[in-house]
C-alpha cells in the first residue's frame, strides 16, 4: 500500500518520534502496519481527511502516503509535536497536501473552515469517547467516516451518544487490530 521509499522515510521519522517519547515503544514497523489498518475500514479514497491528536505522525503520515491524492489536516495541540510534523511533511515533499494545525481538536471542530468538510476523520489514543465524538462529528461531511483505534478487547460505543451527534451506530472491525467505525448521517434539514 505504500512504497518502500515512503516506508523507509516514515520509519526514520517514527524512530525520531519514539526517541522523543511521542510514539509508544513497539517497533516502528508495527506502528506503520497498525496505521495501514485504518485504510482498510472506509470504502473508497477520501478527498479530505483529518487526523486528530497526530502526535508523532501515526496514523496521519502513513495514511497520507497511502492516499497521495487526499488533502490531510494533522491536528496537534503540542507545539513541539506540531512543529515536528510540519518539518517532516515538508521534508517528505507533502506540504501541498498535508497541513498541520497547532490547535485542539475541539477548537478545530468549531472552526467554520473545517466543519462539514472531511470524508474521513481518524484518531489513535486521542481522548475518551464522548470528547472524541464531540470533536470529530462536526468535521465530517454527511456520509463521512470516523475511524478510531480500539483497545485489544473493545466494546461498541454507546449508540445514544453517537445518535446525539448524528452518527451511525459503532461498528467494530472483527479482527485485530480493531477499529471503531461510524458514519455521519445526512441532516434532516
Amino acid at each position: 500500500m505504500i512504497s518502500a521509499e515512503d516506508r523507509a522515510n516514515l520509519a526514520r521519522i517514527f524512530e525520531e518520534a519514539q526517541q522523543r517519547g511521542w510514539i509508544g515503544g513497539s517497533g516502528v514497523d508495527e506502528h506503520i502496519e497498525h496505521s495501514l489498518g485504518f485504510a482498510a475500514v472506509p470504502s473508497g479514497v477520501p478527498s479530505v481527511a483529518v487526523d486528530l491528536g497526530s502526535g508523532g505522525g501515526v496514523p496521519g503520515l502513513v495514511l497520507a502516503a497511502v492516499w497521495p491524492q487526499c488533502q490531510w489536516t494533522l491536528v496537534e495541540s503540542s507545539l513541539p509535536r506540531a512543529a515536528f510534523l510540519e518539518l517532516h511533511s515538508a521534508h517528505l515533499g507533502w506540504s501541498n497536501r498535508v497541513a498541520v494545525r497547532h490547535t485542539t481538536a475541539q477548537a478545530l471542530a468549531n472552526d467554520k473552515e473545517y466543519r462539514d468538510k472531511a470524508d474521513l476523520v481518524t484518531a489513535r489514543s486521542f481522548t475518551k469517547f464522548p470528547a472524541l465524538i464531540q470533536a470529530a462529528a462536526p468535521l465530517l461531511r454527511p456520509s463521512g467516516h470516523l475511524v478510531v483505534s480500539a483497545s485489544p478487547t473493545p466494546t461498541p460505543w454507546p449508540t445514544n451518544t453517537l445518535a446525539t451527534h448524528n452518527m451511525t451506530p459503532d461498528t467494530l472491525t472483527p479482527h485485530p487490530p480493531h477499529f471503531h467505525h461510524s458514519t455521519r448521517l445526512p441532516s434532516d434539514g
